[in-house]
């Protein structure tokens, strides 16, 4: 392993670890339809659960920030794993909504603290590539997780799920091994000399850029089924058309995997966000051709904005606190978003959802636009 652990098998086991933190998120939606049958929770007990799993990611992304720049990487993140397990466990023994709940948020807390290493460690070499396939990673498990669950179910109960998700994240564990024992502080000091310099409040102004385009994204995510049903389209083909949406995120990751010096880093950006603002406006649509290929562009559109806007700010990033930071800006925007969306369609109907979806693409590609320096000479450094 070479100075500072930044390697291949740093990067390979930070991106499985990465994607074993995300299990619950990757697979909410099924889950929370096994809880909701399980236990007979109604749907504002439902979603306090989902609520509380986002926000304690968010929480640990934040409360991470000191600890990985001062402990040893590979510390954190199986500290990150190991209440990960246990909580989730302790949500397959919960006896009461509390008690579940509460696990699952103190999971969410350590899936924050994980998710701050690998960032960390996302960001040391190629970033995009890193990220990219941090992203289909997610996308691979949950396609798995969900696939998997019901057989877990029909065999063990709702309770079994949990415990499935706490063995397939314990499988998780000795790929700590492959992380760094340094802390995150002293990786960036190795790193800084061959980094653009920090760019102050252009580098902090992107990551609230994150914070708004993930609102915005999410607010369209969690509604946009319901769009679809509400203009006319057949519930069966609102189903089909996110399924296929799925297949599209995973090309849109691939698509940003390898950095392009010919389009360079914003060509690829700017069309990824106007897309993403078209496909948003064009989802209220009664032809079902029509909102099968808006969904489909707007799940490309979004892990391959999210990837090329990680590059941009962690190749931007000398010290590493903003990177970290991604993650927290990430999570607070996924909590935000749904919840203003719910307030927004009870009081103004889904135009106003669309606007926010649209408008925080474009804020996020503007905050982006100082850092254009930086990002074009970090792109020569990445493989053809």
């Amino acid at each position: 392993m070479n100075a500072g652990g930044r390697s291949w098998r740093a990067v390979a086991g930070a991106i499985y670890v990465g994607v074993a933190a995300l299990l619950v998120v990757n697979v909410l939606p099924a889950l929370i339809s096994i809880v909701a049958q399980g236990l007979k929770w109604d749907d504002r007990s439902l979603g306090l659960l989902a609520a509380a799993d986002v926000a304690g990611i968010a929480l640990g992304s934040l409360v991470g920030i000191p600890l990985v720049q001062r402990l040893s990487l590979m510390f954190c993140t199986f500290v990150g794993l190991t209440v990960l397990v246990a909580a989730d466990l302790g949500c397959a023994l919960g006896a009461s909504q509390f008690q579940v709940v509460g696990f699952r948020f103190l999971g969410g807390v350590a899936s924050g603290l994980i998710l701050a290493t690998c960032y960390t460690i996302y960001s040391w070499e190629h970033p995009q590539r890193n990220f990219a396939l941090f992203s289909l990673g997610q996308m691979v498990s949950g396609f798995i997780g969900v696939t998997a669950l019901p057989f877990v179910v029909a065999r063990w109960g709702w309770s079994g799920s949990f415990v499935f998700l706490a063995a397939a994240t314990a499988l998780a564990m000795p790929m700590t091994a492959w992380l760094p024992v340094r802390s995150a502080q002293r990786t960036a000091a190795i790193a800084v000399s061959s980094k653009p310099s920090d760019s102050g409040l252009f580098l902090w102004l992107a990551v609230a850029g994150i914070v708004i385009y993930v609102t915005g994204a999410g607010a369209v995510w969690t509604f946009m089924a319901r769009m679809g049903l509400a203009a006319g389209i057949s519930e069966h083909g609102v189903n089909v058309a996110i399924s296929g949406s799925e297949i599209a995120g995973v090309l849109g990751a691939l698509a940003t995997m390898f950095s392009s010096r010919r389009l360079g880093i914003f060509l690829p950006l700017t069309v990824c966000a106007l897309f993403s603002a078209a496909s948003i406006c064009a989802m209220r649509t009664p032809n079902p051709q029509v909102y099968f290929l808006a969904l489909s562009v707007f799940t490309f559109t979004w892990l391959a904005f999210a990837t090329i806007q990680f590059a941009i700010i962690a190749s931007a990033d000398t010290r590493g606190v903003a990177t970290i930071a991604m993650s927290t800006a990430w999570y607070a925007g996924f909590t935000v978003g749904p919840y203003v969306a719910g307030s927004l369609v009870d009081s103004y109907g889904f135009v106003p959802v669309q606007l926010l979806g649209a408008a925080g693409v474009i804020i996020a590609l503007l905050t982006l636009v100082p850092l254009r320096n930086r990002a074009t000479r970090a792109i020569a450094l990445e493989p053809a």
